[in-house]
């Protein structure tokens, strides 16, 4: 008998143990041109981060999490790459929760959850933004690496007159006709944003210029932040000096800490029926993502101020 009580207490230490262990773990996927690398060293959180670069054997990285009975990586958050691990997360049955993914594709897929909105959303509130601006002669520099993502800002052009240019490098937009343009919208990361932003201010001192998510960070700032002043951002709000994407992996860390999850099934089944809590603010998720109001953002004495 009291074997069969010892046995009954070890197989119930055993599930425990490996309950808290595959709820608490976690993969975190990221890819080394933004900050998300930056985020494993800030703090010491309450789960346990199996890290990969995008750029890594993602068979072997998502096969050994689904052999450790993890279902969700945090990352990545460049749309781009979320393509890359969409065929993995659907092949182990793993979830991710992206930071700042917006592909409207992405999201539709049901493997992929982040906590900014659909790129329907957030073109359709550019469009808002530069006809309270006035906008009539439009540039989108779009980030050539993420073509995913930047895609989707092309539709601003079935309202504005303009055109687009893809981002590689200066050479890329040399031969702009820069000064014909009133407005110029970039979707780039933060070191090429700034690149492009010194570039056009050379050619047209009067360009106004917007920015998405892609560079709203400290690190844009700190590349020069007064020379930054005035470029405009639509983002989600936020409520850390540390970033958008910094932010947001955070707001997706505190979720996973106060939540255990033992299937995928009931995951899915918990995002699609509550309003959730993650960070400060409440959210709620559709098919094509979470709803969430934009706020815009100015640059002004080298710090991100909310335009109210």
């Amino acid at each position: 008998m009291y074997k069969i009580i010892a046995l009954l207490i070890s197989m119930l230490a055993i599930i425990f143990v490996w309950v808290n262990y595959t709820s608490a773990t976690v993969g975190f996927v990221y890819n080394p041109i933004t900050n998300a690398a930056e985020y494993l060293s800030l703090k010491n959180h309450r789960v346990n981060f199996v890290a990969s670069n995008i750029d890594s054997d993602l068979e072997k990285f998502f096969k050994y999490l689904s052999s450790r009975g993890v279902k969700f990586v945090v990352g990545p958050s460049m749309s781009a790459d979320g393509k890359k691990v969409l065929p993995y997360l659907r092949k182990y049955d793993i979830f991710a929760l992206s930071p700042t993914i917006s592909s409207t594709e992405l999201l539709k897929s049901g493997y992929i959850y982040s906590l900014t909105p659909s790129n329907t959303t957030i073109v359709s509130s550019f469009r808002e933004y530069l006809k309270k601006f006035e906008c009539s002669n439009l540039l989108l520099v779009l980030d050539n690496s993420n073509r995913e993502y930047s895609d989707e800002f092309k539709h601003l052009l079935n309202y504005f007159p303009g055109d687009f240019v893809y981002y590689q490098e200066l050479s890329s937009i040399k031969n702009v006709p820069v000064e014909k343009y009133d407005t110029a919208v970039l979707t780039t990361v933060e070191k090429d944003s700034f690149e492009i932003i010194k570039f056009l201010r050379t050619k047209n001192t009067n360009i106004k210029i917007f920015a998405t998510e892609a560079s709203f960070s400290k690190e844009f700032l700190k590349l020069g932040g007064l020379f930054l002043q005035g470029v405009y951002f639509l983002v989600p709000k936020v409520y850390s000096t540390e970033g958008v994407e910094l932010s947001l992996i955070d707001n997706w860390v505190d979720f996973i800490q106060k939540h255990r999850f033992l299937t995928t099934q009931q995951f899915r089944r918990f995002i699609n029926t509550h309003i959730v809590k993650v960070g400060d603010k409440y959210v709620y998720f559709t098919e094509e993502g979470v709803k969430e109001e934009l706020k815009l953002y100015v640059v002004q004495d080298g710090k991100f101020k909310e335009v109210q």
